[in-house]
């Protein structure tokens, strides 16, 4: 009861702020790393973003913004209720929106749209929205986002969506290749200004297992099931108060650092959502690109990202709790294994990766060649 209490005042409280501060970019440019790289990138933020708060929802943005500057050209942040005199700045710009951020604009907006390269974050068509509740909890501005955006994406007619997930998410979004729209598989990645190698065994060498993270309801329905079993030895950080006998509290990017660098292990563990998406957050690559020893969950994405030979993966909750046995008792050669998942991080999941991804898809999609000096 406390927590539900916790949990609607801070909500509240970020409503508010969110209608005083919509945004709080400040530092939305990030220059090329060289004059010749020229093909520039939007990146669509919407109300509540707030560039001083490592949240989910900011740091992947951010990543993606560095990666782009790294090997394609200039990027820029911009408030979605700006996106379109921001637009006619630029010079045959990449712009990237979530449905999120269509919600915004208006019909005639949209179509503005389609004079740039723009793609999309989807997640699914609203015709499967029925079917995913049946397993996953949604919360109803998620449900409201997906309808309503559905004329938008037609009205605004993206290069390409994507949605951080493997072959799996094709059942959620079939029917948006069927109405002529083209998917990318394409993955969060690490951003490596921000998550790198940074042991300190003094501090942290004694942890067994720790989670970086929040949690809610959803999220819970799989931690129960991988996370729960080993509280004892679970270190819990986080923004949300973990209902776990060793939740330690909010942690500054340093000590995230440390913690994944150090600790025995760092589980990579999604929520039944998920799994049915076979999404692959942040989590999957930014933890590795620390050199953590990581057992990921039976995400079926996993293996399209990394092979077996380059992380370690459970099969069920059941084979994670064999696993994780095995690690207590030396049986597994957890040095190994973080050399392995960190080279397969360094050599292809990175955000510079994903914005030369992104940039041949787009070429592809409309023809313009990729610089060479990429």
């Amino acid at each position: 009861m406390i927590r539900s209490l916790a949990i609607r005042g801070r909500n509240f409280f970020n409503r508010v702020r969110w209608k005083l501060h919509p945004y709080n970019i400040t530092n939305p440019c990030f220059p090329s790393a060289s004059g010749k790289l020229t093909k520039p990138l939007l990146i669509t933020c919407g109300k509540g973003f707030d560039q001083s708060k490592p949240t989910a929802g900011t740091l992947w943005p951010i990543g993606l913004a560095r990666g782009w500057a790294d090997v394609c050209g200039p990027a820029k942040l911009v408030p979605d209720c700006d996106i379109i005199r921001e637009i006619d700045k630029w010079d045959n710009p990449a712009v990237f929106m979530s449905i999120y951020n269509l919600l915004s604009l208006d019909d005639n907006q949209c179509r503005k749209l389609r004079e740039v390269d723009l793609f999309v974050y989807i997640q699914m068509h609203p015709s499967r929205l029925k079917d995913f509740q049946k397993h996953s909890l949604l919360l109803q501005s998620d449900i409201n986002a997906v309808t309503d955006s559905y004329n938008r994406i037609l009205l605004a007619q993206p290069k390409f969506f994507w949605n951080s997930a493997g072959t799996r998410s094709l059942h959620w979004t079939q029917e948006w290749i069927n109405e002529g729209l083209k998917w990318e598989p394409l993955y969060f990645a690490a951003d490596p200004y921000r998550y790198y190698p940074e042991p300190n065994r003094e501090n942290f060498g004694h942890i067994k297992m720790a989670y970086v993270g929040g949690y809610w309801p959803e999220k819970a329905l799989g931690f129960d099931q991988y996370l729960r079993p080993w509280e004892e030895i679970l270190n819990l950080y986080g923004v949300d108060a973990w209902p776990y006998k060793h939740y330690q509290g909010r942690i500054d990017e340093v000590t995230e650092r440390n913690i994944y660098s150090t600790a025995g292990l760092i589980p990579l563990v999604t929520s039944p959502a998920g799994w049915d998406m076979g999404e692959l957050t942040e989590r999957y690559f930014k933890t590795p690109a620390c050199k953590a020893f990581c057992i990921s969950d039976h995400n079926p994405s996993v293996r399209e990202a990394f092979n077996k030979d380059e992380l370690l993966m459970a099969e069920s909750p059941e084979h994670f709790h064999e696993l994780v046995r095995e690690m207590l008792k030396g049986k597994i050669d957890t040095g190994h294994w973080r050399e392995k998942t960190f080279n397969a991080v360094m050599a292809k999941h990175l955000y510079k990766h994903r914005a030369l991804q992104i940039l041949k898809a787009l070429e592809k999609s409309d023809g313009f060649l990729i610089n060479s000096a990429a």
